[in-house]
């Protein structure tokens, strides 16, 4: 059993320390409290990793993946940085050196690379005591007392995870070891920055020399929970190191910025703040929106699109067992035609009774559509969203005496929900679809170079002759 370390229980001479960071872990050794210990490890541009897998073919080239309507690159591998391609570049001003370079470029494959990020974070659940799923690539994991605390058998540990999460999936990963979140993120960076590493930094290990030489080659903006606005406030102030940030006085950071940043700041000079969450919370509000490959002026095409993301939308609803009070759709044109009018749409309605079926949510939602729809305007985006979400055992609840009819269609309409559910689960994800998804498949997002589903498609399975 260990405590966190706060700032309460740590002596004022300590926190006045510029040195404080360094010193922590010896302080501790000697203290009643055990300092935790956290690791943090994701994937090595995961993306393209993923695409990686199962063709062999580019393990050593330039990979590139694309965003939604293969519009810009998202994610590329270091030899494509090496021929420099930038992440966030539109596709068509570097199709010059995609070809010259023979660069593989792939649409982005949510479903294949959800399935392997999937894959990879079991594995690592199942070598450390407790794990945080903190995003489809990285995970961050509570080594306390693990090895008893011992850096050399730590960074053992975790070289064992990485080679095993290599070998069985396929995917190579960096990783950092630290008494903080937000020092294990920055260690896992340093480790993705300097190959003489070898993918893994263990805060621990390392002198406070070297450990304040690494502070102060590195930009501020590296540091987890910096935002660009709050990056800029801090270099107009001087503050353009990590080293810097650490050697600011606290009382300042939380008059200037609050006690958000102030959080940080203290997890920087070693003191955990911020503790694991192995239950993600859950979402207060669900929102699917996405851009059409080309822009759509039907209101079939509208409607189909709101209806796949209505699916799309109540199957993460069922997933946290919440149930929907209102509904809310948004479609707009393009915002950037100077030479036609702009029509934008967000509107949000409450149900009579909150819900959590796929019949009562979209059919909620084409009646906005209908109501809202302009003819002759091109649109080229649309969405849904979900708000006031209660826990699903506390809706369908009758709440008047004239309540009675609209409970029992909802309740009828649950039964068919489940049933969608059985078949969803057990044959895949869009076995069954409303109606309406399939009348026009005009705004469908554009992916002409997706890759195989490899691993949750049937048909997609890679085939060896």
């Amino acid at each position: 059993m260990f405590l966190t370390v706060f700032p309460q229980f740590v002596p004022s001479y300590l926190l006045s320390n510029r040195n404080f960071a360094y010193n922590l872990i010896s302080y501790t050794k000697h203290s009643l409290i055990m300092s935790p210990i956290f690791l943090h490890i994701d994937g090595n541009s995961f993306y393209c990793s993923c695409e990686r897998i199962f063709r062999p073919d580019i393990r050593r080239k330039p990979v590139v993946v694309l965003s939604n309507n293969d519009g810009c690159i998202v994610a590329l591998t270091k030899e494509a940085k090496d021929l420099g391609l930038k992440r966030g570049t539109p596709l068509f001003k570097v199709r010059d050196i995609v070809t010259q370079d023979k660069i593989a470029v792939f649409s982005s494959n949510y479903e294949l690379y959800n399935s392997i990020s999937g894959r990879m974070q079991r594995i690592i659940a199942a070598m450390i005591p407790r794990m945080e799923s903190y995003s489809i690539d990285e995970v961050f994991g509570d080594l306390t007392g693990v090895e008893n605390g011992d850096p050399v058998k730590l960074t053992a540990l975790v070289k064992s995870i990485q080679s095993r999460v290599l070998q069985w999936v396929g995917i190579p990963t960096c990783a950092g070891i630290a008494p903080t979140k937000t020092l294990a993120k920055l260690c896992d960076h340093f480790a993705k920055t300097y190959p003489v590493f070898d993918g893994v930094v263990n805060w621990l290990e390392h002198s406070e020399s070297r450990r304040k030489k690494a502070m102060s080659i590195t930009p501020i903006k590296e540091v987890w929970g910096i935002g660009n606005r709050t990056r800029e406030k801090l270099e107009a102030m001087g503050v353009r190191t990590v080293l810097d940030f650490a050697e600011m006085d606290a009382a300042l950071v939380r008059r200037r910025f609050g006690v958000v940043l102030e959080r940080t700041h203290r997890e920087i000079f070693g003191i955990s703040c911020i503790p694991l969450e192995e239950i993600a919370p859950e979402r207060q509000q669900i929102v699917r929106t996405r851009s059409f490959a080309q822009a759509c002026g039907d209101l079939d095409s509208l409607r189909a699109a709101v209806t796949v993301h209505m699916a799309d939308a109540v199957r993460t609803l069922r997933l946290q067992k919440s149930a929907a009070g209102s509904v809310g759709v948004l479609f707009h044109s393009d915002p950037f035609k100077t030479n036609v009018p702009h029509h934008a749409v967000f509107e949000l309605e409450r149900l009579p009774h909150a819900c959590a079926d796929v019949l009562t949510l979209t059919q909620k939602a084409v009646e906005l559509v209908n109501r809202y729809f302009k003819p002759g305007i091109d649109y080229k985006k649309a969405g849904v969203l979900l708000s006031e979400l209660i826990p699903a055992k506390d809706s369908l609840v009758r709440e008047t005496l004239f309540d009675g009819e609209e409970i029992e269609t909802l309740q009828r309409r649950e039964r068919i929900q489940g049933v969608l559910d059985e078949m969803s689960l057990k044959f895949g994800k869009g076995t069954l679809n409303l109606a309406s998804a399939k009348v026009s498949r005009q705004w469908c997002m554009r992916r002409d170079l997706l890759s195989p589903c490899c691993t949750t498609r049937w048909d997609e399975i890679l085939m060896v002759s």
